[in-house]
């Protein structure tokens, strides 16, 4: 086979994976922008109820986070293996309040903060060792107190995406 076809088929499975990791991600905000009825059925997209007039305007929390890479050794597996993770992957909210979350992104890859119960499918972009991307996005607690799990929905450290602490966690609103 010459190079220029062996160079094409090297390029087609990376594109394959990339084209069927924004599917995902685009279902995934979808499922977040028309959630289903009891039914199964599509709904409207919701809205935030309006807040009581009474109610002092809640402050903006801001939480940081880090993505690093199992090369960067992000998190030491209990197999005693280091891979990819959100540093830290669980943080504590309080209810209603308005959340500024930073991410600053040392993998080259692009990951995703992507939950149905936060309202959130944010993608952020990828950075590298030495020079991280910085994504800033904001959502808005839920009242009612709980944990709501998020994940990242971009294909990466197959482990990591499956294990909580990793590439998944949870929001405590309390």
């Amino acid at each position: 086979m010459s190079s220029d076809g062996e160079t094409r088929k090297e390029r087609g499975f990376p594109l394959f994976v990339s084209t069927l990791a924004l599917l995902v991600a685009f279902t995934a905000l979808l499922a977040v922008a028309f959630k289903l009825n009891s039914k199964g059925d599509a709904a409207t997209p919701t809205a935030a109820a309006p807040k009581a007039a009474t109610a002092a305007p809640a402050e903006t929390e801001k939480v940081s986070l880090v993505i690093k890479t199992d090369e960067e050794h992000g998190k030491l597996g209990p197999e005693g293996t280091w891979h990819d993770a959100y540093l830290p992957a669980d943080f504590t909210v309080h209810p209603g309040a308005t959340v500024e979350v930073t991410v600053r992104n040392y993998d080259e890859a692009s990951h995703t903060f992507t939950s149905a119960g936060l309202g959130t499918n944010q993608m952020i972009a990828g950075g590298s060792a030495t020079k991280p991307a910085t994504t800033t996005f904001t959502f808005t607690a839920p009242t009612k107190k709980g944990s709501y799990g998020w994940h990242c929905v971009m294909p990466c450290d197959p482990w990591a995406m499956t294990h909580s602490g990793f590439m998944k966690g949870s929001v405590q609103v309390a």
